[in-house]
C-alpha cells in the first residue's frame, strides 16, 4: 500500500464529503460550484446566513449552500463548514447522489446523515447539493451546522524531542487519517493528531510513563453528525520528563521511512523538548482503567477503544500537546517500536502495530 496523499483513507468517513479547495472545486467530484459575493452592493450592516437554502431555482429539490461574507481576503478570513443534512438524500455535480452514513445520539435515535467539510474563503459561497425532497416542506429538513474561522497552526513543524509508544495492542492497525488529513486534521487544534481504524474494545496502551490529568468516559453518542464534534470520551496523560530520543537527522529518517517523495520534501522538523500530554479519543464508554492523579508505566491498559463522538466508524484519535489548556496547539510526536528500534511518522493508508513501523 502507499500513503494516501490527502492525509485520510476515503473509506473511513462514509458519508463524508470534502472540499478544502472551493475556488477550485479541488478534489472534489460531487460540489456544485462556487460564486463570489460582491459586499460592495451590500450594507456594511446586513448578515448573511452561514448556511442557506435556495428554493428559487426548483421547489422540489432546493439547494444548500456555505456562505462566508468576511471582507478580508488573507488566509485569517478562510471559514471553516461542517454541514449535516438529516434523513433526506442529497445530489451533487451532474446529478451524482451522495452517500449517506449515520449518526445515534445520546438516546440512542439512529438517523440517515450526510456530512459536508468545506473551506470557504471569504468574499464567497459554496454551492454543497441539492435535496431531494420528494413532496417533503423543506422547513421539515433538519440541518446542523458549525462554520468559525480556519485556525491555522502557528508552527506546523513543531515536533517534541521525545518519542511515543504505539498506542494500540493487536496485529496490525490501519492509519485512516494523518497529520493534515482532510477530513479533521487540518487546523491547529488537530494537525499533528492521527487516526487508527481498531474494532471496538481493543486494548489501549499508555504511550509513556507518566500521569493522568483527565479522564471523560460517559458519553455514547456516535456518527457523523456536526453537533458530535463537541461530545466525545478521552483520556488525557502528562508523560514524564525523559532523554531526548529524536533529533532533526532521525526525525527526516522516519518520515522518509514511511512515505513518498513529495512528503519527504514538504515535511520538515523543528525538533525541542519540554512538557508533553499526550490524548486518546473516542474511547468506550465506562471503559476507563485509570482515574485523574493515577500514574501510568509505557503499555500499561489505560481503556478500551471505542467510536463515541464525531466519529464515521470506530478508531483511536491520537495527538499531543505542550500544554493541556483547551486552546493548544498540537505538536507532532513521533513513534517508535517497543523494543527500542526505528523512530517513525504513521502515515494515511499503512499499518501500524507495536513491534512494526509499517506493515504496508
Amino acid at each position: 500500500m502507499r500513503p494516501e496523499p490527502s492525509g485520510f483513507v476515503e473509506s473511513a468517513g462514509d458519508g463524508c464529503h470534502i472540499c478544502l479547495d472551493v475556488a477550485r472545486r479541488k478534489s472534489s467530484d460531487w460540489l456544485l460550484g462556487s460564486e463570489a459575493i460582491d459586499l460592495d452592493e451590500y450594507s456594511d450592516d446586513i448578515e448573511f446566513p452561514d448556511v442557506a437554502i435556495d428554493c428559487e431555482e426548483s421547489e422540489s429539490e432546493p439547494r444548500i449552500s456555505a456562505t462566508n461574507a468576511q471582507r478580508g481576503r488573507d488566509a485569517e478570513s478562510v471559514r471553516v463548514a461542517y454541514v449535516t443534512v438529516y434523513d433526506v438524500q442529497c445530489v451533487g455535480r451532474g446529478g451524482k447522489v451522495l452517500k449517506q452514513g449515520v449518526t445515534i445520539d445520546s438516546r440512542g435515535t439512529r438517523s440517515t446523515v450526510t456530512t459536508f467539510v468545506v473551506l470557504v474563503p471569504p468574499r464567497a459561497m459554496a454551492h454543497l447539493c441539492r435535496l431531494r425532497l420528494d413532496g417533503r416542506d423543506v422547513r421539515e429538513v433538519r440541518i446542523d451546522s458549525d462554520v468559525r474561522p480556519w485556525s491555522m497552526h502557528p508552527t506546523p513543524n513543531d515536533t517534541h524531542s521525545r518519542s511515543v509508544a504505539f498506542p494500540l495492542r493487536g496485529e496490525r492497525f490501519l492509519c485512516t487519517q494523518s497529520e493534515g488529513g482532510e477530513l479533521t486534521h487540518f487546523f491547529s487544534g488537530n494537525l499533528h493528531a492521527v487516526d487508527f481504524r481498531c474494532d471496538e474494545g481493543t486494548p489501549v496502551l499508555a504511550a509513556g510513563d507518566g500521569v493522568v490529568v483527565d479522564v471523560r468516559d460517559s458519553n455514547t453518542l456516535t456518527g457523523i453528525a456536526v453537533s458530535n464534534l463537541f461530545e466525545w470520551n478521552s483520556i488525557v496523560l502528562r508523560l514524564d520528563d525523559a532523554d531526548d530520543s529524536v533529533s532533526t537527522r532521525n526525525a527526516g529518517a522516519a518520515c522518509s521511512s514511511t512515505s513518498n517523495a513529495t512528503d519527504e520534501k514538504s515535511v520538515k522538523y523543528d525538533v525541542r523538548g519540554g512538557d508533553l500530554f499526550v490524548e486518546y479519543v473516542h474511547i468506550r464508554a465506562k471503559s476507563a482503567r485509570v482515574r485523574k492523579g493515577d500514574r501510568v508505566t509505557r503499555g500499561q491498559v489505560i481503556c478500551e477503544s471505542g467510536s463515541v463522538g464525531f466519529s464515521p466508524e470506530p478508531h483511536l484519535h491520537f495527538t499531543a500537546f505542550r500544554s493541556s489548556d483547551d486552546a493548544a496547539h498540537t505538536v507532532r510526536v513521533l513513534f517508535q517500536r517497543n523494543d527500542g528500534g526505528e523512530l517513525y511518522l504513521p502515515r494515511a493508508g499503512l499499518a501500524y502495530n507495536e513491534t512494526v513501523g509499517e506493515c504496508s
